[in-house]
């Protein structure tokens, strides 16, 4: 009863966030990049002056707050406290999830001539021929685990050179930039090639506990920059979105007014950024989020490869031991023992390297 409870209470979330597609893999691509050339716009904001869209704001943020509720409390039972330790047996196949992704993601761009997304064309990066071979290659260094750091290395470098020529729009993807920097500091010894050439990670061996932290915070980084570039302060390029598609017809879903759901999706994307970055109710957003993903792939008919690294980090986030998150301060199955100011950065009771093989 109870997870049906919290399932329904999702849906609230639906109208608010079911048109948070990628709006640059939805629009034609001169239609996009003219939107974001457009001076900044806080019009989304005008939402709230509709009396009938700000009732229908605060309904759902209360019933999002309910669900948080509801969820933290489960935490707090014997079953949800098993579940969460059960996920966690998971944890060593987390990164994998997130490197094959990465070098999958890395190859169909290449494949389809762009660079971390289908807006950004390689073909106006400096040397596009040499950037795309490079990309070629890096992606299955990066799934063989062959000179992995170096692969890292070249593709953040390739990032800087795509900053270079789209400017900002770029941090778009600090989700591509978060893992690449962490393949550069720690590479990759298990499932690789490099476990044989060059052995046992021997540099920054102290900082690798980092490691679920970088590429959190980036993830949730480039959800709040999309959020508030796009969404909040090009509005009209998810209003078109929102028009083009016909969304409102779904009057049981959506809300009437367009702007309403473009000022809502960019807010939810946002809080969603803002969680991950903080570890707050962490797992229940990072399966929220995969719902919408899915939801706009299916819908939308979105390409699948620009996803891929989004599905990669969400799974990475869902198994990994909550250190270093609110979540981790809070739970009571641990805030017996440990002083306060201890527990953000310390493993879960009875959870440590030796109980996650």
């Amino acid at each position: 009863m109870f997870l049906k409870v919290l399932f329904a209470l999702s849906f609230l979330l639906i109208p608010l966030s079911s048109a948070s597609a990628h709006e640059a893999y939805v629009l034609p691509y001169d239609a996009f990049w003219d939107g974001i050339k457009q001076p900044f716009s806080f019009h989304a904001f005008d939402a709230l002056k509709n009396p009938v869209d700000l009732h229908v704001t605060i309904v759902i943020v209360l019933s999002v707050w309910l669900l948080l509720a509801l969820n933290f409390l489960f935490r707090l039972t014997k079953t949800g406290n098993k579940l969460h330790k059960f996920a966690e047996r998971f944890a060593h196949w987390g990164p994998h999830f997130t490197r094959i992704t990465i070098a999958i993601a890395l190859f169909f761009s290449a494949w389809s001539n762009s660079f971390l997304g289908p807006e950004l064309h390689s073909n106006l990066l400096p040397y596009a021929g040499i950037v795309r071979g490079v990309l070629f290659t890096i992606s299955i260094m990066i799934a063989i685990g062959l000179f992995t750091e170096i692969a890292a290395l070249a593709g953040i470098i390739i990032f800087g050179l795509g900053l270079s020529v789209y400017g900002p729009y770029t941090f778009t993807y600090l989700n591509y930039l978060g893992e690449l920097i962490v393949l550069f500091l720690f590479g990759m010894r298990v499932f690789s090639l490099d476990k044989y050439i060059l052995g046992p990670l021997r540099h920054f061996n102290s900082f690798e506990k980092y490691e679920t932290l970088i590429v959190r915070i980036m993830y949730g980084l480039a959800l709040i920059y999309a959020a508030i570039t796009v969404k909040l302060l090009h509005p009209d390029l998810t209003i078109d979105v929102v028009n083009t598609w016909n969304l409102t017809k779904f009057y049981w879903l959506f809300p009437s007014d367009p702007l309403l759901v473009t000022f809502g999706a960019g807010i939810v994307e946002a809080v969603i950024g803002i969680f991950i970055i903080f570890g707050f109710e962490m797992r229940l957003t990072i399966l929220i989020s995969l719902f919408y993903i899915t939801l706009s792939l299916l819908y939308f008919r979105e390409l699948v490869w620009p996803h891929l690294l989004l599905y990669g980090i969400s799974f990475n986030l869902l198994v990994q031991p909550e250190v270093f998150t609110m979540d981790h301060l809070f739970l009571e199955y641990h805030r017996k023992t440990k002083d306060w100011w201890k527990r953000p950065f310390s493993a879960h009771n009875k959870i440590g390297k030796s109980d996650i093989k």
